[in-house]
């Protein structure tokens, strides 16, 4: 029994820290590494052609809890804003069946893919949820590592002055 609890407290350890439940920010003028990917509903997206919107990258993952804690928060954020040039997506960096199937669930409105390793590193993805802010020139200007309910006020200040400018 004590062994079976030290495991499970052992797998949630373990389930905190790749979620990373930090707090980090980091803004800047960073460049974006330009990317194509073809949604799980077949369109096909390239981040460079999105020039003149905000645009939130979120990778994340259907087993990570703080990621699936934030998705009603950027169903919001998509309905509110999308109307305004305002776009978010959504890099499951999971197997496709289970993005499908968590797609279909919570009825996200905004596209999702299937994510890669390559690309993760490519964003210095070290925890997820990491959800990157990007300007309307194509410049990253916020990056947040970790999700909790007092981060919804600050990224809808964000995205609306975002759109603002």
């Amino acid at each position: 029994m004590i062994k079976r609890m030290l495991r499970i407290m052992s797998i949630m350890v373990i389930l905190a820290i790749a979620c990373g439940s930090g707090n980090k920010s980091k803004s800047g003028q960073a460049e974006l590494t330009d990317f194509t990917l073809v949604s799980l509903n077949g369109e096909e997206y390239t981040l460079s052609a999105l020039k003149g919107q905000v645009v939130i990258i979120d990778f994340w993952a259907t087993w990570c809890p703080p990621c699936r804690n934030s998705i009603p928060t950027f169903v919001q954020l998509y309905e509110k804003y999308h109307e305004r040039g305002f776009t978010i997506l959504g890099i499951g960096l999971d197997d496709e069946q289970a993005l499908v199937n968590f797609n279909n669930q919570m009825n996200i409105p905004y596209p999702i893919f299937v994510g890669s390793d390559e690309l993760a590193k490519a964003y210095g993805v070290k925890g997820i949820p990491k959800t990157i802010f990007v300007d309307k020139k194509g410049n990253i200007r916020k990056t947040q590592v970790g999700f909790a309910p007092e981060l919804e006020s600050q990224f809808d200040a964000l995205v609306d002055s975002l759109l603002n400018e």
